[in-house]
């Protein structure tokens, strides 16, 4: 699992214990809870991670990285011949 540092400015912070007591939750949790979902939601919107669609050529790949088509190396010409 993936460990991030975050920053949440002083004035937010009320929000996160807020919601933490109303939900009878710790802070950490809150904040883990959330931080998850916006992934998740992430994931969804522009199918990656477990919400990849393939085969058709996706905006991203299932690591999240940019897609970039392969590309195919034509090298054939027309032989000018009668038809």
């Amino acid at each position: 699992m993936a460990t991030y540092n975050i920053t949440i400015t002083d004035e937010l912070i009320p929000g996160i214990v807020a919601t933490a007591y109303a939900e009878g939750k710790q802070p950490e949790d809150v904040v883990q809870e959330y931080a998850e979902a916006v992934s998740r939601k992430a994931c969804q919107d522009l199918k990656v991670g477990p919400y990849y669609e393939g085969p058709i050529p996706p905006q991203f790949n299932a690591d999240g990285t940019p897609y970039v088509a392969p590309v195919v190396n034509d090298t054939t010409q027309p032989d000018g011949g009668v038809v």
